[in-house]
């Protein structure tokens, strides 16, 4: 475990406040299976490439700032140094852990905000994979815009994607009138957003130290609910890379902690830990419907992976596997899927990830929400490469497809199948109960 009790109790009671803003340096997408470059991994690649047109001094080697500044001053930023030099090709891959936390908190808005260092689109890449269009927000009043359908993300670093010749490399181009003005527009944002906040910073920023002292002056003004650092290195040695951004966030908190980890897993650990009282929440729901039965309630402490945590959610909130879910905590109309998850443990089933097994047969609860059985089912078009269900209880559904007299006593004559939903048996809560005898 990265967190200790105490500070995951602080970041859950965080997110319910809704004061949890997330600081992602660099390293967020060096992680497995991302294995992007470090910014000193892309400074070498640049001008040993370019070694053999000019041999420039060694010491610009290991500083990007210093050889991005020096084709900036050549006149050479776009033609040769981005469009030419840059390795582009390995700043781009596959979303680690890391990457899903923050994106699956910001589209269910645990997270009120997040601003990222990284101008790769891992982050925005792991929400398209669920259906999401997420944007980074290059200045803040992207920021304000792109709040409609997720959280912010703010890329005040740039978007390779977005705006591949804009991206900030270098401290000669904060004399552009278009950067400096975007850099404003994220540091008036973040003067105006993250007092009170609780900040959780995944790695210490930025390998770029003049941008280190942009942030800092950014937050300055501000004082913080509370700031939590997930970085490998030591506290020293982040004092060395950043002394002016360690004094402003160690100076303005009563609460300030360091952790020494990866960043990727605990942003992980947190996601888990969120998606765990989120279910708590969930199953809670269904305790009226057992009492008004005259069946016994007990709460139920979800033992499963974070994406086993994840396919739960979903299912609680009535969303096919290759969407996102979207909400913070669930809403009242999933007490029947609840209630019925409390009816297969009362009977024994044994939990198998997100589902259940009973009587032989995989068991999968959805919520319906009111809605046709037939409307949810085809809804459900999801890849056939995921694993199948035998039996799918869409509680709170309805089954309008059939007439109840062909619905013959302990047997769910309507069940229905067809290609949307898969292979699946679909049926009601009730119809549920009768075929399974619960």
């Amino acid at each position: 475990m990265i967190f200790d009790d105490d500070t995951i109790t602080r970041l859950l009671g965080s997110i319910e406040a809704n004061h949890l803003v997330l600081l992602c340096g660099a390293g967020l997408s060096i992680p497995s299976p991302s294995n992007l470059m470090s910014a000193v991994g892309v400074s070498r690649a640049c001008y040993d490439k370019y070694q053999h047109t000019k041999v420039l001094p060694p010491a610009m080697r290991d500083g990007i700032d210093q050889l991005a500044g020096h084709f900036h001053g050549t006149h050479e930023f776009d033609s040769v140094f981005i469009d030419s030099l840059v390795p582009w090709d390995d700043l781009v891959g596959e979303p680690n852990a890391g990457h899903a936390a923050v994106s699956d908190l910001l589209i269910s808005r645990a997270a009120d905000a997040a601003l990222s260092a990284n101008f790769d689109p891992l982050i925005e890449q792991w929400a398209s994979s669920k259906k999401i269009a997420m944007r980074g927000a290059l200045d803040g009043q992207e920021a304000m815009d792109f709040t409609k359908h997720t959280s912010p993300l703010v890329k005040f670093h740039g978007c390779m994607v977005r705006g591949r010749k804009e991206t900030l490399w270098t401290e000669a181009q904060l004399a552009e009138v278009k950067i400096s003005q975007r850099v404003k527009a994220c540091s008036d944002w973040m003067k105006l957003k993250l007092p009170g906040k609780d900040l959780l910073i995944i790695g210490f920023w930025t390998d770029w130290g003049y941008l280190n002292d942009v942030l800092a002056d950014s937050l300055s003004a501000t004082a913080f609910g509370s700031v939590t650092v997930v970085d490998p290195a030591t506290r020293a040695d982040l004092q060395t890379k950043a002394p002016k951004l360690w004094t402003t966030l160690t100076g303005g908190t009563a609460t300030f902690r360091h952790l020494q980890a990866s960043g990727a897993d605990a942003l992980a650990e947190l996601r888990t830990a969120f998606s765990k009282v989120w279910l708590k929440k969930f199953y809670a729901l269904g305790e009226p419907l057992l009492t008004a039965e005259g069946k016994p309630y007990s709460p139920i402490d979800p033992a499963m992976s974070c994406e086993e945590l994840y396919d739960c959610r979903r299912d609680a909130e009535g969303i096919p596997y290759n969407r996102a879910a979207r909400l913070k905590e669930p809403s009242h109309e999933a007490a029947q899927a609840s209630y019925f998850h409390h009816l297969l443990i009362q009977a024994k089933a044994t939990p198998d990830g997100a589902w259940y097994k009973h009587g032989g047969k995989r068991v999968r609860v959805i919520q319906g929400a009111g809605q046709g059985l037939n409307s949810v089912r085809d809804r459900y078009k999801e890849p056939p490469a995921l694993p199948q269900a035998d039996i799918v209880v869409c509680a709170g559904s309805l089954d309008l497809g059939a007439p109840g007299s062909l619905i013959g006593p302990g047997v769910g004559a309507s069940i229905v199948r067809s290609t949307g939903g898969g292979g699946a048996q679909w049926m009601t809560l009730d119809q549920a109960r009768g075929v399974m005898a619960i």
